[in-house]
């Protein structure tokens, strides 16, 4: 097979995107894969690009998933829900199951009392900080400036 048939070029939602065919076809049975095998018709552009009308921007972390085996997603992601979505249209189970995985360990997190730590300056200061144990943009910063009354 040569490199041009080895390569593919897809447009997603509008972006485009450049990968192996066999990055497509990790995990068999997936539309994905149906596509990289031949499997799945799929409309092309006026530049030979296959066509998925799905969500541009978050295919990325598709693809990512699909060239590491490993749901990596930048810090504060908020769109898990569409996320899921799209993993259950190209039918990668796997992707789906880490999404719920990392879902559920947040919503624990959130449930938990004492999940945070305070690191408190040493003592004359008046500036404490609290540090939550997860990555969320939930962080709060406690200050205080003054003489102690009231």
């Amino acid at each position: 097979m040569s490199r041009a048939e080895r390569v593919m070029r897809l447009n997603v939602g509008g972006m485009y995107y450049t990968t192996m065919k066999s990055t497509l076809a990790q995990i068999p049975g997936t539309f994905l894969w149906r596509i990289a095998t031949g499997n799945q018709s799929c409309l092309r552009d006026d530049r030979g690009n296959y066509v998925i009308d799905r969500d541009g921007h978050v295919f990325r972390h598709v693809l990512n998933f699909l060239r590491t085996n490993k749901l990596l997603l930048p810090q504060g992601f908020r769109e898990l829900d569409l996320l899921r979505e799209e993993a259950l249209y190209y039918g990668i189970d796997t992707l789906v199951y880490d999404i719920d995985r990392l879902v559920e360990t947040r919503r624990k997190r959130r449930r938990q009392p004492n999940r945070m730590k305070r690191l408190s300056a040493s003592v004359g200061d008046s500036l404490n900080h609290v540090m939550h144990d997860d990555d969320d943009d939930d962080f709060f910063e406690d200050s205080y400036l003054g003489n102690g009354v009231f």
